[in-house]
């Protein structure tokens, strides 16, 4: 690319790195990835460090929609929702067993599929199964990712990502009661990420 765009600015680097560029500037802080997967890291104003996150649909992505969605998922077909909601799930997503492990175990792209369940969240967000679930994801991310940083505290929390973006009130509340001083919350960092390197070529 940079043989035809010979004037361009090309830099080929991890989704961590975009956000963090987008979210943190050129300040300290940490920068959460909160979408289809999660993941997190600690920008030191320069470069990230990355820690022991990011594992995975299988073993990590807590908070995540893969994480909601697995959840609503095993819930629905261990009949473990509240019969209103077990309607509303079997509405939206008319499913049968088979279906899933075929989906999940067999088919490319089973974070994908699992995570397109969460939208369904937007709908149930005000009942007290909703409520709980958002709750026990973002908690979890927060417990597992961000407070695995002993520093947590000091530096500003940004995040990035669908999942971040569309239950923001719901992850400043939990923010807020546990010290987590919360920066920007964005749904995608091109725009940010955009200006910030502008800036940064103006200013060289």
């Amino acid at each position: 690319m940079t043989a035809i765009f010979t004037k361009a600015y090309i830099s080929v680097d991890s989704d961590l790195y975009a956000s963090a560029y987008a979210t943190c500037g050129r300040e300290k802080g940490l920068c959460c990835i909160l979408g289809t997967g999660s993941n997190i890291c600690f920008f030191d104003g320069e470069s990230i460090h990355d820690g022991k996150h990011g594992l995975g649909f299988i073993l990590g992505d807590e908070g995540a929609g893969t994480w909601f969605g697995r959840t609503l998922i095993t819930d629905f077909l261990y009949g473990l929702m509240p019969e209103d909601i077990q309607t509303v799930f079997y509405n939206t997503y008319p499913l049968t067993k088979e279906e899933v492990i075929t989906n999940v175990y067999q088919r490319p792209a089973p974070n994908s599929y699992l995570a397109s369940f969460a939208r369904i969240l937007n709908v149930i967000r005000k009942t007290d199964y909703g409520k709980e679930l958002i709750r026990k994801g973002l908690q979890e991310f927060i417990d597992t990712n961000i407070k695995s940083y002993p520093e947590y505290h000091t530096y500003k929390t940004h995040f990035v990502g669908s999942i971040a973006f569309v239950f923001a009130d719901e992850l400043k509340a939990l923010c807020e009661a546990q010290e987590i001083h919360v920066g920007k919350i964005i749904k995608q960092p091109i725009n940010d990420l955009l200006a910030f390197i502008l800036s940064r070529e103006t200013a060289e």
